[in-house]
């Protein structure tokens, strides 16, 4: 023995669980861990050089010198001792002692010490675990049994469960020790034994089916027997699962028994029902078939690629693939889908089709019974109701976007007029105060006209089919006629809006939506304009039919932070600037006209540089 087998090393002192020591050749403690200490009450340094008897009861003591005495001589001893505490308590241990060999001489001893109360702990939480695995063999609905392996063709029943009894008739006492060959009955016995053979000879698990009559009655199981192997390769013990097949089978013979039936549903039914052999690829269909698509079928007895066939191009791959998907998943027991069908004369039907599929006992799919649905009509239906949610929600979406124009776009010339109309009343006629202001409340009417004008025409039309109603709108105009609305917050701040639109562009949508846009881009303009420099606004516009129509309006006003805006900047009462006046509804009507008008809206704005929005029409 080296030195490196017999010298524990630190970790194996201050690692294990339980209490260990050594002793040199008299018999005194040289070392001992904290397991130990704490066993006695001590700790590690009071043991150095005390003798480990001065701890025991007297009466352990001639036991425990003799089993230190044999360790000397190179054997290794298991004992129980009884030690004194600290607190003058008494301990039981269970105390195993093996030589220490440095080199080739013994120069003292190493013992572990196992509390027995702990180890009786320990027996009982097996055998809770025992009973915990009993309960769940017991509680499964497969059968478990265990043969122990004697030779010479001899198994014996070790263990089952309460499912063997209930599945078999025979009372568990009548079978637990008795050899196999004496229990199961022929000719059963006879192929059983061969398997077992098999198993033990092999090593490798043994699957199989087996029908045979037991006193519940006859029985259709898979058999499942997996041999236990020790160390030195021997199989000891066989364990078998039995999975009752009894009521699958009945499932199948019955079903075989019920294909006249199902004849007579094929001829009652207005829907296509199918049956489909699934391992041969044969679809059967009722008469139905015939009468709902107009497909005259040579031979009733076709395949899956004929149905696949008829289905829609753009329903085909996802239809196929759920279905096969199903099929091929042991679990699934229904598949349904929905999918456009041909009819004989080119027509599309719509068809809600669903399918129950029958397995074998290990999950493979056997068969398809199922049945194609015409919903066309009903289909036909939904889409209409859904169109006209469609419509009633574009109308009234529709109308919160007026009602948002008329509150936000009249503002400014309502309040113009108001203000012009009080001056007048406090100035003389004679002035060219009163002169001036008579002109300017002219000229803010009749902008309120207009912009009434306009709206209105969209309140007009939108109880027709497209709304807005779409026209060529001449933009230079609608641009030019916006800025003049707004001459006189321009002239207040010495802006100046220049129009770059060429005179002869020309783009479908509607106009009082780009006069909204238009001056709500501008009136944001002048409010969040720079402080220190003149504002300018530019508009430009350019088309081509490649790319479509390019509308950009840039200002050199105040900016924001597009990143921290980030996705905000057109909602609803966002808003960007914390002075100024504002309610945040500008730019969200600008979002929604463009894109009511087929068009893309964004934006580029950098702080104390300007803002510019670039509208996009194809």
């Amino acid at each position: 023995m080296s030195v490196s087998d017999s010298v524990p090393t630190n970790a194996f002192f201050d690692q294990h669980p339980d209490a260990v020591f050594t002793l040199n050749t008299a018999g005194e403690l040289i070392r001992a861990n904290a397991r130990f200490a704490e066993l006695l009450g001590y700790t590690p340094a009071q043991f150095v050089g005390t003798s480990l008897f001065q701890y025991l009861l007297p009466s352990e003591t001639v036991r425990a010198r003799q089993c230190f005495q044999q360790a000397l001589r190179g054997e290794i001893l298991t004992h129980d001792v009884s030690v004194r505490t600290k607190e003058q308590g008494i301990r039981s241990l269970l105390c195993t002692v093996f030589p220490l060999v440095e080199g080739q001489e013994v120069r003292g001893v190493h013992g572990i010490m196992k509390d027995l109360a702990a180890a009786e702990r320990a027996e009982k939480h097996l055998r809770q675990r025992e009973q915990q695995l009993s309960v769940i063999f017991n509680t499964m609905t497969d059968v478990v049994f265990v043969l122990d392996v004697e030779g010479e063709g001899r198994y014996r029943f070790s263990f089952a469960n309460n499912a063997f009894a209930v599945t078999t008739g025979i009372p568990l006492a009548q079978l637990i020790g008795r050899l196999a060959q004496d229990v199961i009955p022929e000719p059963l016995r006879t192929m059983e034994l061969a398997r077992y053979a098999e198993a033990v000879a092999t090593r490798q698990r043994q699957t199989w089916q087996e029908t045979s009559d037991f006193p519940s009655g006859r029985i259709t199981g898979e058999v499942t027997l997996t041999p236990v192997v020790n160390e030195d390769g021997t199989c000891t013990q066989l364990v078998g699962i039995v999975h009752d097949l009894t009521a699958q089978k009945q499932i199948a013979e019955a079903l075989q028994i019920s294909n006249e039936r199902y004849e007579y549903v094929f001829r009652a039914t207005n829907d296509a029902i199918y049956d489909w052999n699934i391992p041969g690829n044969t679809l059967y269909w009722g008469q139905s078939f015939e009468a709902l698509f107009g497909h005259v079928l040579e031979e009733n007895v076709s395949n899956l690629d004929l149905w696949a066939e008829f289905i829609h191009p753009e329903d085909a791959a996802r239809t196929v693939n759920s279905l096969l998907q199903a099929v091929e998943s042991a679990d699934v027991r229904y598949w349904q889908s929905e999918y456009r069908f041909r009819r004989a004369d080119g027509s599309w039907a719509t068809i809600f089709d669903r399918g129950y599929v029958l397995r074998d006992a290990a999950g493979r799919p056997l068969r398809m019974i199922g049945a194609m649905q015409d919903i066309s009509e009903r289909k036909e239906a939904e889409e209409r109701q859904l169109q006209m949610s469609r419509e009633v929600f574009k109308q009234n979406a529709d109308l919160q976007q007026f009602a948002y124009i008329v509150s936000h776009n009249l503002r400014g010339p309502l309040a113009n007029a108001l203000g012009f109309a009080d001056l007048l009343q406090r100035t003389s006629k004679d002035t060219e105060v009163f002169d001036t202001s008579l002109k300017n409340l002219h000229a803010s009417i009749r902008q309120l006209d207009a912009v009434l004008m306009e709206v209105n025409t969209v309140l007009s039309i939108r109880d027709q089919q497209e709304v807005p109603r779409l026209e060529l709108v001449h933009l230079a105009g609608v641009c030019q006629r916006v800025a003049q609305s707004l001459e006189e917050p321009l002239h207040e701040c010495a802006g100046t809006i220049v129009c770059h639109i060429p005179e002869d562009l020309r783009v479908s949508g509607n106009r009082a939506y780009f006069h909204s846009i238009f001056y709500n881009l501008f009136a944001n303009a002048i409010k969040y304009r720079a402080e220190g420099r003149p504002l300018v606004v530019e508009v430009e516009g350019n088309a081509s039919p490649e790319t479509g129509t390019t509308i950009t309006i840039s200002d050199n006003g105040s900016g924001f932070d597009t990143v921290k805006a980030g996705q905000e900047v057109f909602q609803l009462y966002k808003r960007f600037h914390a002075v100024g006046p504002g309610r945040g509804i500008g730019l969200f009507l600008v979002k929604s006209h463009v894109e009511s008008m087929g068009g893309t809206v964004a934006v580029e704005s950098q702080v104390n540089v300007g803002t510019r929005f670039i509208l996009h029409f194809s």
